[in-house]
This record gives C-alpha cells, structure tokens and sequence, in this order.
C-alpha cells in the first residue's frame, strides 16, 4: 500500500512540477530529484536563518561572516552568490508545490 501511495505520488508530483516549473527545473523528476529538492531546500533555509540571525542579532562582523559563507558556498557549487540565490528560490517553489500534491493525495 505504502508503495502504491508512493508511486502515485512521484506521478502526480512530476506532473505538477512540469505544469508549474520552467523547463531547466523539469530535468530530474525522478524519486532522487524530489528527495535532491527536499535537500537542497533544507540547505537554503539553513543559509536563509543565518541572514535573518543576523538581521534580528545585529553581531558585529556578522554581515561580513554571512556573504563570505554565501560567497564560498556558490563558489563551490560553480555560481555566483545570485546564481544560488535563484536557485534557492526555485528549490522552495518546487518543494512547496511537492508540499500542496502531497496533501491532495488519500
């Protein structure tokens, strides 16, 4: 049963991701590629807590620590900080959209 339910989902996801994803993000809907959104969303809302730590905290040397981990971090990835940063956004967009098909699904 719980595969049946699993396969219905990777289906019924792929699809919404393809109705709702630009074609670049379409690449990988595979079992993997909705586990890889889940991580990569994970990754980005660690790096988004560590901007908004350091709006709300205010450390000194903060600012400078957080793009310097931005900086390395899309560097070791092949992109630039806003190249990651679009990224990001899609990966959330994405893992939204697998969220909402995951809770149509009996």
């Amino acid at each position: 049963m719980i595969m049946k339910t699993a396969s219905k989902f990777i289906v019924v996801a792929a699809t919404s991701l393809a109705l709702g994803m630009p074609a670049s993000a379409q690449d990988d809907l595979s079992a993997q590629g909705i586990l890889a959104i889940g991580k990569k969303t994970g990754a980005c809302g660690i790096m988004d807590s560590m901007i908004q730590f350091q709006k709300t905290i205010r450390m000194e040397g903060g600012e400078a620590f957080v793009l310097r981990f931005w900086e390395v971090e899309a560097a070791r990835l092949g992109m630039s900080v806003q190249q990651l940063s679009e990224q990001c956004n899609k990966s959330v967009s994405a893992y939204d959209t697998l969220w909402s098909t995951a809770e149509a699904l009996p």
